[in-house]
């Protein structure tokens, strides 16, 4: 099976990157074809996609309102050139970009909206009518996507994210010291990240604990803040600022507990990512993921957004008795059901019953 995915602006740093690729790696072992074509090039890591099918249109804008028109013949090319089975959009706005090419290059092919965001985040929703079927990467977002005006509930496909978790190996935990706690991904001072409550929850925890974090600000002025932030509280002796990392897990060396305090999700790689190495997670109860991936006590625990007593409770008890944490193993076993493997089954159904459906004469 040929299939193309058409992305808009991406930084090169983020989860949909991660999937991308984890969705052609995938196909690749099982005999498909996927062939990326970005609408504008990367804004911060032009190599995200290094040994890929991958194309990209020079100088398009990074603006998805003004990608049509330099967009259109690219699509169109990919699509006489290629002749794809299946045409996919990241961005519900690329939908009637991708279905005008197909009509121009005289293809019949279905167009599949694959969204990774939140429904907090308003992405041109009203467009989603216009896709033959909706691969959603959680729950709450497929309810979400069939509550949109114009969409049949039969187009839409449950598939989540997946990761490697046969091949990530299982990190040290401390055994004695402090408690190690991870914040790993983009920093922010309120906004979606929420990086500043973790903070404010941290400096209310007595006893020792370590806080390492990995990533880069939203803003320049973001990690600034944090740390200016960090010297009021009075704990700054206790955070480590990584910056970004490609193999943040290699760099981290021992960890105890992640922590994700976002205001809202799509469906959050980094926990995943995180208990296939065997690290329990404390996540915030934002839409959308967290309760699908949390299993409390099990692999971790779940606190209301934006409530920092209820996070420095937890990472108190933690602290206070580390014996409470999950067990490696267990924590990797529940995650099981997102491995990338599985994703990629999960999706080239979806795209199978799409074709088919088309094929009866039943695209919109």
């Amino acid at each position: 099976m040929e299939i193309l995915v058409v992305v808009g602006t991406l930084s090169g740093l983020g989860g949909i990157e991660t999937c991308v690729r984890m969705l052609a790696e995938e196909a690749e072992a099982v005999g498909d074809r996927v062939r990326i074509l970005a609408l504008s090039p990367s804004v911060l890591d032009a190599h995200w996609h290094d040994g890929l099918l991958y194309t990209e249109v020079a100088n398009g804008p990074r603006s998805l309102k003004w990608q049509m028109i330099p967009g259109l013949p690219a699509v169109i090319g990919a699509c006489r050139t290629h002749r794809p089975d299946v045409v996919i959009a990241i961005y519900g706005s690329s939908i009637p970009l991708l279905r005008l090419s197909l009509f121009l290059a005289r293809l019949r092919r279905p167009v599949m909206a694959w969204l990774h965001f939140s429904t907090a985040h308003k992405q041109r929703t009203s467009l989603l009518r216009f896709a033959h079927g909706h691969l959603c990467i959680s729950s709450q977002i497929a309810t979400a996507v069939k509550e949109t005006a114009g969409v049949d509930a039969d187009r839409v496909h449950l598939v989540y994210n997946g990761v490697r978790i046969d091949s990530a190996a299982r990190l040290a935990r401390s055994t004695g010291g402090p408690l190690r706690l991870l914040h790993a991904g983009r920093l922010m001072v309120g906004r979606q990240k929420r990086t500043d409550d973790l903070l404010r929850a941290l400096a209310r925890v007595t006893g020792d604990w370590q806080l390492v974090l990995v990533g880069k600000g939203e803003s320049e002025d973001d990690v600034f803040q944090l740390q200016a932030l960090a010297e009021r509280l009075g704990i700054a002796d206790r955070l480590h600022w990584l910056g970004w990392q490609s193999d943040p897990w290699h760099a981290v060396g021992t960890v105890d507990l992640l922590v994700m305090c976002s205001a809202f999700e799509g469906f959050p790689m980094v926990l995943i990512e995180a208990m296939a190495h065997g690290i329990p997670c404390l996540s915030s109860d934002c839409p959308s993921g967290p309760t699908e991936i949390i299993q409390p006590d099990c692999n971790g625990w779940l606190y209301p957004v934006g409530d920092e007593d209820a996070l420095a409770r937890r990472i108190r008890t933690l602290v206070d008795d580390r014996s409470l944490l999950p067990v490696a193993d267990a924590v990797r076993a529940s995650v099981a059901p997102f491995s990338s493997r599985k994703m990629y089954e999960r999706i080239r159904q979806a795209i199978d019953i799409t074709i088919e459906r088309q094929g009866r004469g039943h695209a919109a």
